[in-house]
């Protein structure tokens, strides 16, 4: 079969993921339950289904995300554990999300943060996110300095524990603008990577276009005061979104990680040859709230990556959709010298800090290098 790159890692996916809801729903079920209010989500393995479409798709690694009330820490580990080779997880206070969902605990900063510090102290999770913890409630009306206090704990544990966080603000009605947000937290921790999930354009923002992927490139190609340890995942991206990261001198090949919403249940592949954009992902109110089937998300995405391969050149699609990833949260790869390095025009002045791209400590293989 032909593979797209030399190491293909999906950095977003859902594998305990959501068919229906645990108890009957009040009224429409959306198929997005996420707040405490909404209840808890009976959590499904798909993992079968999953190994089947990474062989069929080339996919050598998926990155693994908890999210909605019902899926735990502790489920994505099991999957680590038993498919060390495959899988990666994440961890958010998942266990506080379902108590508070069955009315046995009220969300507070503190019981978030001890949750989450608990399952970076095994070494085993990657990064805090899918969503940054806060408190769900939908009657909560957030101002932006107690957001980005909330945040700073987050962000001060992904800088002891040397892993990632997600930014998914973006998502939230608040009165003030969230990417302002983004820009404070990647100046005061520059050295914390910071994943913007989907790269801002998430489930129904087909309606925006490219606006978001815009607002997300403006921070991440910040040449003053942070920006460089932004990550913009493009998942659900079609082909044209990539052309503008990679058209930004600031932005490029360097700070994009290929990745999706692989598993997540509640959303539909829409194509509109024609239209902006050419094809989204989103939940549709006028259909089945969850598919009947699973969506082909790998399918849909290496098409747009074929597109996306007339505007550069292997070496540097090699990092998007691999190397990036495989750098920043120290994954295992077959062999050294697999990954562009050296290369002023790509990484600037720095270029040095890239040699070797890949340490040895992170080779599976280093006996077999020539």
């Amino acid at each position: 079969m032909h593979y797209e790159a030399r190491y293909v890692i999906d950095t977003h996916g859902h594998i305990t993921t959501l068919y229906q809801p645990k108890d009957k729903p009040k009224g429409f079920w959306s198929g997005l339950p996420a707040a405490p209010d909404e209840g808890e989500v009976k959590p499904y393995d798909n993992s079968a289904l999953c190994l089947y479409d990474m062989e069929r798709y080339g996919i050598d690694m998926l990155l693994l995300k908890p999210s909605v009330v019902g899926t735990t820490n502790e489920k994505q580990m099991e999957l680590v554990e038993k498919y060390p080779d495959k899988f990666r997880s994440f961890c958010c206070d998942q266990k506080l999300k379902i108590a508070c969902a069955r009315g046995e605990a009220k969300w507070t900063l503190q019981a978030a943060a001890d949750e989450i510090e608990a399952a970076l102290q095994t070494g085993t999770y990657i990064g805090i996110g899918e969503f940054v913890p806060r408190d769900w409630d939908r009657q909560k009306v957030y101002g932006f300095k107690e957001r980005l206090d909330e945040y700073r704990v987050f962000c001060e544990l992904a800088q002891k524990y040397e892993v990632s966080i997600d930014f998914h603000d973006f998502t939230w009605p608040y009165e003030w603008d969230p990417w302002t947000l983004l820009k404070r937290l990647a100046g005061e921790f520059s050295k914390v990577p910071i994943i913007i999930c989907h790269g801002g354009h998430s489930i129904g923002h087909y309606t925006l276009d490219d606006r978001n992927i815009r607002s997300a490139l403006e921070v991440a190609g910040m040449a003053i005061g942070g920006g460089a340890n932004l990550f913009l995942e493009t998942g659900t991206w079609p082909a044209e979104y990539f052309k503008l990261a990679l058209d930004d001198p600031n932005v490029g090949p360097t700070q994009l990680l290929w990745g999706g919403d692989y598993g997540h249940v509640p959303q539909y592949i829409v194509s509109q040859p024609g239209k902006k954009p050419s094809s989204f992902s989103s939940a549709m109110k006028r259909w089945p709230a969850v598919p009947g089937y699973q969506i082909d998300w790998w399918g849909w995405a290496i098409h747009q990556i074929h597109k996306v391969r007339d505007l550069i050149s292997q070496d540097e699609l090699n990092l998007i959709m691999g190397g990036n990833a495989a750098r920043l949260w120290k994954l295992p790869v077959p062999y050294e010298r697999m990954f562009m390095e050296g290369r002023p025009d790509i990484w600037g002045i720095h270029y040095q800090d890239f040699m070797p791209f890949i340490p040895k400590d992170q080779v599976k293989n280093p006996d077999k290098e020539e």
